[in-house]
Parts: structure tokens; C-alpha cells; sequence
């Protein structure tokens, strides 16, 4: 992490706010106005986009509401921790607002059709986590669990080619937002590694294929790393290495959910999904990569 002098510097792009009083309500946090305001517009208006990741699905087996307990939106996802890290060190007065708009199991065609409609010329920030869905990790994992050791080999080089050809559609995706909110800071991020190597128990998807699952999220990151790179003032949040020792398979606290904690959930989609402290894990490195950008116009 960067000095003091540094984070000033960042803290100073982001455009620094005074005064902080908050209200927190279900998937909305609203921060009353203060007279010190000496911004052009003194808001953050965050929308957080994507799949299960942005979501919360496995953070808790909690979903207030219909719609957020369809999306498997959950209180303690990493946007609604991001934003609250966010604004208690940044400040923002005024009226600001946070909404999930994330859905489980979307893919890039979904958060088109069903998410972008949020994104409006008055957003400042949109965070994203997607990407998985579209080239079927759920599906490889389930039948790694569920399946013989070939069975898992045969997923995992099913969804190998699948990478490469998302680096269109995610770019697509990241114009579309830019369109939408010329002025936002986006922050897109990339997925924790599941597995631990090592000895992982007999009953356990084998060394080798969690090796070659580990390789492919590592090809899925660099892609979005890169896409995030060549697009329009897009920050890419790395929260891999955060994970380093709290995955499954490893000895000490877990970050990511294993089948018996999302039986436990009543909710085996949940498994293999970052619990509450792996989300805050993810928000930790949303929020670095959010310091890193300029939100919102820049003075003159």
C-alpha cells in the first residue's frame, strides 16, 4: 500500500469529501448534506453489477425481499461492504445512494438486458463481477463434485476454449457502461482462485484437476485484467491474493464456501462462493482499485 503522501494524492482524484451522517437501509445507504460540500456535484451514486460474486449469493443465508431473494442479493456482499468502506474514508456528503443490481447466475448478455437500465448519466461509480456464468464454472465445478475424476478432466477442457472468445463481449459490456455513465469510475473484478493445492482429503475433486481449475481462473483473470486495461478509465480489482491460505482444501479459516457450509445454507448453489469474510476480502481489493481512478468530473 502506498504512503501517506500517496494516499492523499488518490484520495485528492477521488475528489474528497467533509462530513459524514448515515442511515443504512436494506441495500440502500443514504448520507445526509453538509455545508462544507465544495464539490460540482458532492454525491456517490454507486450501482453494482454482475453475477453471483457482485451478488452475495453464499455470503449469508439471508436475502431480504422477493427479488433480492431470487438474485440471491445479500447484505454482506462485497458491494454493500465496498461502499461502506468507501464512504467512511472518502466522506461524501450530501444525498449519496449504493444499489445491487447483481443477479446469481447472470451472464453478460443478462446484466444487458436485465442490469444496464440502472446505469444512468448520474452514476459515479459501478463495480462488476462477470464472466463465470458465461463460460460455465458453475456447471465444471458441480460435475467435478458430483462426478468421477474423467467426468471433472472432460468439464474443465469443455470451458478452456470458452475464455478467450469473452474478450469481445466483456469489452462490448465495458463501452456500454462507459456510454451510460461517461463520468463513473468502473471497477471490474476478477475471481478468487476456489482450491488450495495439496492434499485436499479422498473424497475431494482430485489435486490434478484443481490444479487445471486454478490455471483456468488465473486465464480467466488475465483476460479481464487485459480488457479492463484497453477499455475507457476501467480500473481491474485483483482480489486473488487476499485468498492466499483461506481456500478450500486449505487449514485455516476458510473464505470460500465448501458443500457442507452451503447444505448448511439450505442453498447448495452457494457452495464454492466466498462467505461473508471472503466478500470482505473482495471489497478490500475493490476498494484499492477504486483509489487507483478519478471519479466524477475534474476541476479546472
Amino acid at each position: 500500500m502506498a504512503g501517506h503522501r500517496s494516499r492523499n494524492k488518490r484520495r485528492f482524484k477521488l475528489r474528497l469529501f467533509a462530513g459524514l451522517a448515515a442511515v443504512g437501509l436494506s441495500g440502500v445507504v443514504v448520507f445526509t448534506a453538509n455545508a462544507e460540500d465544495s464539490t460540482i456535484d458532492g454525491t456517490l451514486d454507486y450501482i453494482a453489477l454482475g453475477d453471483s460474486y457482485s451478488s452475495g449469493h453464499g455470503a449469508s443465508s439471508t436475502y431480504t425481499g422477493a427479488v433480492n431473494t431470487t438474485c440471491k442479493r445479500n447484505d454482506l456482499a462485497y458491494p454493500n461492504e465496498f461502499f461502506a468502506k468507501y464512504v467512511a474514508s472518502q466522506q461524501p456528503s450530501k444525498s449519496s445512494s449504493m444499489f445491487n443490481r447483481a443477479c446469481t447466475g447472470s451472464k453478460i448478455q443478462d446484466v444487458i438486458d436485465d442490469q444496464l437500465g440502472s446505469v444512468t448519466g448520474s452514476v459515479e461509480m459501478v463495480t462488476i463481477t462477470i464472466g463465470g456464468n458465461d463460460v460455465n464454472f458453475a456447471g465444471a465445478g458441480t460435475t467435478c463434485v458430483l462426478s468421477s475424476s474423467p467426468a471433472c478432466t472432460a468439464a474443465l477442457n469443455d470451458l478452456a476454449p470458452k475464455i478467450s472468445p469473452l474478450r469481445q463481449p466483456l469489452t462490448d459490456l465495458l463501452a456500454q457502461i462507459r456510454e451510460r455513465a461517461p463520468i463513473a469510475n468502473i471497477v471490474i473484478s476478477g475471481y478468487p482462485k476456489i482450491f488450495d493445492t495439496g492434499d485436499c482429503g479422498i473424497l475431494s475433486i482430485s489435486e490434478d484437476n484443481r490444479d487445471r481449475m486454478r490455471g483456468l481462473q488465473d486465464s480467466m483473470n488475465n483476460l479481464i485484467r487485459e480488457v479492463a486495461g484497453a477499455s475507457d478509465r476501467v480500473q481491474y480489482a485483483d482480489p486473488d491474493g487476499l485468498f492466499e491460505g483461506h481456500r478450500v482444501c486449505d487449514t485455516g479459516d476458510l473464505w470460500i464456501n465448501q458443500v457442507s457450509d452451503a447444505i448448511a445454507q439450505l442453498d447448495t448453489g452457494a457452495a464454492y462462493h466466498p462467505n461473508a469474510n471472503g466478500h470482505a476480502a473482495m471489497a478490500d481489493a475493490v476498494f484499492e482499485a477504486a483509489l487507483g481512478a478519478t471519479t466524477g468530473p475534474q476541476a479546472n
